[in-house]
C-alpha cells in the first residue's frame, strides 16, 4: 500500500535563456509519493545567470507535508554562501522562513542578524523586519513589494568603507545611519531618503588636511529626478547647506545651490606644500547648472579679516578682504586687498577664466601702495607702482608693469654666516634599484624647478634715489633704473643703480666713494662695485667693494703700487706698516676683520706675519664686541695669549702649559685684577 521512488540525475549541462546550469546532479528519494514525502539534495558546479554566478552549488531539502525544509551551501562572487530555513505552502500563500543567511558579495560580509520570514501572497512579497548585519552595521527592511511598492528600509552605523567595494580609490570612512522609504510601482518608484554620514572622509579630502566632517541628506527620487537637501558641518566653524535636483537622463543636468562658510583651515595642508599659511574663512554662495559633466559654477566668495604668509619670500599679508563673483566663464575680482605686516598695502583686479581646459586665462591688475618688503637678512624696500598679470595661469602668465623703488636699503652682513660646502659624494658599484632612485630624484628636482618658473617678467624698476647700502663701515646712496625680463627661475636683468653719494669709515678715518654701481645676478642677488679714494703723502689710494652684497671682497690698490697692508697702514696712520706698534697692527687687524665680516683674509694673514705671532684672531663676544686675539708659542710646551676685548673685563692674558701625557695647565689673568686656573686631562682616541 506504500509506493516509493528514487530518482538520480545527471547531466553535462542546462540552458535556458541566459540561465546556465553547468554539471547538475540530482538525488531524490520519496518514501510515500501518496504523502509526498520528498527529501534529497541538487547539486551543480556553476549557475550564472547575467552577473550573477554561483559555484559549488549545493542545496538539501527535506519535504514532509506541507513543510519544506532546506539549507543551501556554495560560493557566490568569490565568498562563500550558505542558507538555512523551511518553506510552507497554504492556501494561496507561500511562506519562507530563513533561520540563517551568510554571503559576501563584492567581499561585503553580510549575515541575517535573526530569523524571519518572507511571505509571498498574490504575487506581493511581504518582509517582516528582515535585518541584515554587516560588519557593525544594520539594515532592516519591513513592508511588501508587489504590483505597488511600499517598502521600509533603516540604516544604523552602516560603514561607509562600504563605498569603496564599489570606488576603490574613493577611501570612504565614516558610518551611515537614516531611512529610505520605498513607494509607487516597480516601474515607477519613488524613493524617500533621509541620511546622516558621521565621520565622514574621502581620501582625497584627507590627503589636502582635511578632517573629517559631518553630512546630512535628504530628498526623493521619483520620476528620473533626484532632489537633495544637504548640510555639511565640521572644524573651524565649517557650515555648509545646500540643494537641488539632478535629473539622470540624458546630459545629467544639474541645477543646485550652496552656500556657507568655509574656514582656509580645510587647505592648510595644500598650503603648506607650497610655503604658506592662511587662516581665516569665507562666505560662499554658488549655483551650479547644465551638464553632470561641464557644470557652470556661478555665484560669489568674499573673505574679510584674513592673513596670509609666504614663509619662503618672509612675506605677511594682513586684513586680506577679497570679493569674487563667478559667471560660468570667469571669476571676476571686483576688490582684493591686503596690508603688509611690513607696512604699505596691495590691491588687485580683474579677471580669471574658469571653462574647464582654458589654462585658467587672467587679466590682473595689481596695485603697489607704499608696499615694503624685508626678506630677512640683507634687503629692504619701499616699493609703489602698477603692475599686470596676464595670461594662462597654468603655464606662463607674464607680470608686467612698472615698479618704482621710493626707498630701499642693502645691509652688508657685519660677519660671514657660517655655512658647509656641499661634498661630493660618489656612491661606487651601486645596484640598479639605487640608480634608479638617482635619476628619479633628479627628474623630480628638475620638474619641479620647471614648474616654480611659471611666471615670466616684463618690470620696468626705477629708483630716482635714496637707495642705501650700509654696512662695515660703508655708507652710499644710488639710483637707477632696471629692466627685468626672463622668467622666475631664470630672470635677466639689465641696467642697474649707480653712486649718488656715499663714504667708507675705517678707524674713524672717512674716505668718499667717487664710483659706484649695483647689478642684479640671475638670483637677484644684488652685486656691488663701488670705489671710494683717499690721499697719504703723496700715495693715492683705492678702496674697492665687489661682489655679492652678501658676501663683498674689500681690496686696496695704490699709486704708486703697494702691497695691501702697506697700504692700510698708510691709509689709517700714514706710516709705514714696519713703524707701527703692536697695538696699531692690532688696530689694523680689527679693521681688516670689519672689512671681511670676520673672514680670513690675506691682509690678516700679512699682519699675522709682521707682529711675529702664531695666531691672529678677530672675534666678538655675546654682546657683539669687537676682540682681537693673538697667541705665540714660547717653546714646545707653553703658549702664550693675549686677548683685547670691549672692557678690563673680556682683556685677558692666558698661558697654556702642556706637562705631558694630556696634562695641561692653564691659567689666566684678566685686567679687572681677576684670575682663573685650571688643570685638564686632555685623550685622543
Amino acid at each position: 500500500g506504500v509506493t516509493s521512488l528514487s530518482l538520480k540525475a545527471n547531466g553535462s549541462g542546462i540552458k535556458r535563456g541566459d540561465l546556465t546550469i553547468a554539471k547538475p546532479v540530482a538525488d531524490i528519494s520519496i518514501a510515500d509519493v501518496a504523502a509526498l514525502a520528498v527529501r534529497g539534495s541538487v547539486r551543480a558546479e556553476n549557475v550564472a545567470q547575467g552577473q550573477n554566478r554561483v559555484t559549488g552549488l549545493n542545496l538539501t531539502f527535506d519535504q514532509q507535508g506541507g513543510r519544506t525544509g532546506f539549507t543551501v551551501d556554495g560560493r557566490y562572487d568569490g565568498g562563500p554562501l550558505s542558507a538555512k530555513g523551511d518553506m510552507v505552502a497554504s492556501g494561496g500563500r507561500t511562506e519562507v522562513r530563513l533561520t540563517s543567511f551568510a554571503a559576501t558579495p563584492k567581499r561585503i560580509p553580510l549575515k541575517l542578524a535573526r530569523p524571519t520570514v518572507v511571505a509571498i501572497e498574490n504575487g506581493t512579497v511581504l518582509l517582516d523586519a528582515l535585518t541584515i548585519q554587516t560588519s557593525k552595521g544594520t539594515i532592516t527592511v519591513a513592508g511588501s513589494a508587489g504590483p505597488t511598492l511600499d517598502i521600509s528600509a533603516r540604516l544604523n552605523a552602516l560603514p561607509a568603507a562600504l563605498i569603496n567595494t564599489f570606488a576603490p580609490t574613493l577611501g570612504a570612512e565614516g558610518t551611515i545611519a537614516g531611512t529610505v522609504d520605498v513607494g509607487g510601482t516597480a516601474a515607477a518608484p519613488v524613493v524617500v531618503y533621509d541620511l546622516r554620514w558621521s565621520g565622514a572622509s574621502v581620501a582625497a579630502a584627507r590627503g589636502a588636511g582635511v578632517s573629517s566632517l559631518e553630512i546630512a541628506a535628504k530628498g526623493r527620487f521619483a520620476d528620473n529626478r533626484v532632489t537633495v537637501d544637504a548640510t555639511v558641518s565640521g572644524p573651524g566653524n565649517l557650515s555648509f547647506r545646500g540643494g537641488g535636483n539632478v535629473e539622470l537622463g540624458g546630459n545629467m543636468p544639474i541645477s543646485m545651490k550652496f552656500a556657507g562658510d568655509v574656514p582656509f583651515a580645510l587647505l592648510a595642508n595644500i598650503m603648506a606644500q607650497q610655503g604658506f599659511t592662511l587662516t581665516g574663512s569665507a562666505k560662499v554662495d554658488l549655483s551650479l547648472s547644465g551638464p553632470a559633466k561641464a557644470p557652470q559654477i556661478a555665484g560669489t566668495i568674499s573673505t574679510a579679516g584674513a592673513r596670509l604668509v609666504d614663509v619662503r619670500r618672509n612675506l605677511a599679508l594682513n586684513d586680506l578682504t577679497a570679493n569674487v563673483a563667478l559667471d560660468g566663464r570667469q571669476a571676476t575680482i571686483s576688490r582684493l586687498s591686503a596690508n603688509l605686516a611690513s607696512g604699505g598695502s596691495i590691491e588687485a583686479s580683474g579677471t580669471v577664466g574658469i571653462v574647464p581646459g582654458s589654462g585658467f586665462p587672467a587679466n590682473l591688475r595689481i596695485r603697489l601702495n607704499n608696499a615694503t618688503y624685508v626678506d630677512g637678512t640683507l634687503f629692504t624696500a619701499n616699493l609703489a607702482g602698477d603692475l599686470t598679470l596676464n595670461g594662462p595661469l597654468v603655464s606662463t602668465p607674464v607680470l608686467g608693469g612698472r615698479l618704482t623703488i621710493r626707498r630701499a636699503a642693502i645691509t652688508i652682513p657685519e660677519r660671514l654666516p657660517a655655512s658647509l660646502s656641499q661634498i661630493d659624494i660618489k656612491h661606487r658599484n651601486a645596484p640598479p634599484r639605487v640608480r634608479q632612485m638617482t635619476r628619479d630624484l633628479r627628474r623630480d628636482t628638475s620638474a619641479g624647478t620647471e614648474a616654480s618658473g611659471a611666471i615670466a617678467f616684463d618690470l620696468a624698476v626705477s629708483s630716482p634715489g635714496q637707495f642705501f647700502v650700509r654696512g662695515r663701515g660703508i655708507d652710499a646712496e644710488l639710483g637707477g633704473d632696471l629692466t627685468i625680463r626672463g622668467t622666475a627661475v631664470q630672470p635677466i636683468v639689465s641696467g642697474g643703480f649707480d653712486m649718488r653719494r656715499g663714504r667708507l669709515e675705517i678707524l674713524g678715518k672717512r674716505l668718499t666713494f667717487t664710483d659706484g654701481h649695483i647689478g642684479f645676478g640671475g638670483d637677484l642677488i644684488p652685486t656691488l662695485d663701488l670705489d671710494a679714494t683717499s690721499s697719504a703723502g703723496s700715495t693715492t689710494i683705492t678702496v674697492n667693494v665687489a661682489g655679492p652684497a652678501n658676501n663683498p671682497t674689500v681690496t686696496f690698490s695704490s699709486s704708486p703700487a703697494l702691497p695691501q697692508d702697506e697700504i692700510l697702514a698708510q691709509l689709517i696712520f700714514n706710516r709705514s706698516l714696519n713703524n707701527l706698534s703692536a697695538f696699531q697692527i692690532a688696530q689694523l687687524a680689527s679693521a681688516v676683520g670689519q672689512l671681511a665680516g670676520g673672514g680670513s683674509t690675506s691682509l690678516l694673514d700679512g699682519l699675522r706675519n709682521k707682529l711675529g705671532v702664531d695666531d691672529l684672531d678677530i672675534t666678538t663676544d655675546e654682546s657683539g664686541g669687537a676682540q682681537v686675539r693673538a697667541g705665540k708659542y714660547l717653546n714646545d710646551r707653553t703658549y702664550l695669549e693675549l686677548q683685547q676685548g670691549s672692557d678690563s673685563a673680556s682683556s685677558k692674558a692666558v698661558i697654556n702649559l702642556d706637562i705631558g701625557r694630556g696634562v695641561k695647565l692653564k691659567g689666566e689673568a684678566a685686567g679687572d685684577g681677576s684670575a682663573a686656573g685650571g688643570i685638564f686631562f686632555e685623550r685622543e682616541y
